[in-house]
């Protein structure tokens, strides 16, 4: 049975096992209620941003837990970052943690009309970025150039075959605690329903995506089959599948080579498909 306060407390430390990258300022604010924080790289400019969505299965994490890799990030895509704390399970269950980013990104809009923005999360937090989307998307909303996902848990039914084909190389996860985490999330309601496994979702019209995650992932299947949804639904969507890498393994590790290929390639994608080139 997880226990929330000792494994909130051990997740915040996992999270910063390493140093936060030194040209990123960090400045904490509140957007429509909800905490956030600005991560900014010394030279980063004002009108082209993301969006970031932390993860910790819907129950865990916060934006210090994430600070170090989303600083990181930062300064690989030379962009502001605008972390997102948003309520979490069990306190605050489904849809709490989606409404929260709609907020957010919708006051960040009206009070800056001009800026545009991309859209990224990882683990849970990557679920919650598919679901602000399509969420903003329902409501005729700003929405991102892009969106990207790390490792995202986008099926909550906890069924794909790499939960049985990787479950002896994940060290990191397991579906006992993956199922009793969704249960808190999604509160009773069926977990196929498309803003709880939007692996399940209409895609259609949704800006370009970039699936990441690693091969001995339990949740491997969960990136394959989002990217396959996403082609159904005619969304220019990319999978990159790292060899032999664990979930989220930028937040575990950041100068690792294939946590630096990572963030090279999420530059990239926001470059490409950016209004601002950098």
């Amino acid at each position: 049975m997880i226990n929330l306060k000792d494994g909130r407390k051990g997740f915040e430390n996992f999270g910063n096992a390493y140093a936060p990258a030194g040209n990123v300022t960090r400045k904490d604010i509140t957007v429509a209620g909800v905490p956030c924080a600005w991560f900014t790289p010394a030279d980063a400019g004002e009108d082209d941003i993301v969006i970031y969505i932390h993860g910790g299965a819907f129950i865990f994490g916060s934006i210090n837990s994430h600070a170090p890799m989303v600083s990181h990030i930062a300064a690989a895509a030379n962009r502001k970052i605008l972390a997102i704390d948003y309520r979490l399970a069990p306190e605050h269950p489904f849809p709490a943690g989606v409404e929260d980013c709609v907020a957010v990104i919708t006051a960040i809009r009206e009070q800056y009309p001009q800026v545009n923005f991309g859209l990224m999360g990882d683990s849970a937090g990557g679920n919650v970025t598919m679901a602000t989307l399509l969420s903003l998307k329902a409501l005729n909303g700003p929405l991102p150039l892009y969106s990207i996902v790390i490792s995202p848990w986008v099926d909550l039914e906890c069924k794909n075959a790499s939960y049985e084909r990787n479950k002896t190389v994940d060290t990191l996860l397991g579906r006992a605690y993956l199922m009793e985490a969704a249960g808190m999330y999604a509160a009773g309601r069926e977990l196929t329903t498309p803003l709880l496994s939007p692996v399940n979702a209409d895609f259609t019209g949704c800006p370009p995506v970039l699936v990441m995650c690693g091969t001995y992932e339990i949740l491997e299947d969960d990136s394959v089959h989002l990217h396959k949804r996403l082609q159904e639904c005619g969304v220019d969507a990319t999978l990159e599948l790292f060899e032999g890498e664990l979930h989220v393994w930028p937040f575990n590790e950041i100068d690792t080579k294939a946590s630096q290929q990572a963030l090279r390639d999420m530059a990239h994608f926001v470059a490409k498909h950016s209004t601002v080139k950098i």
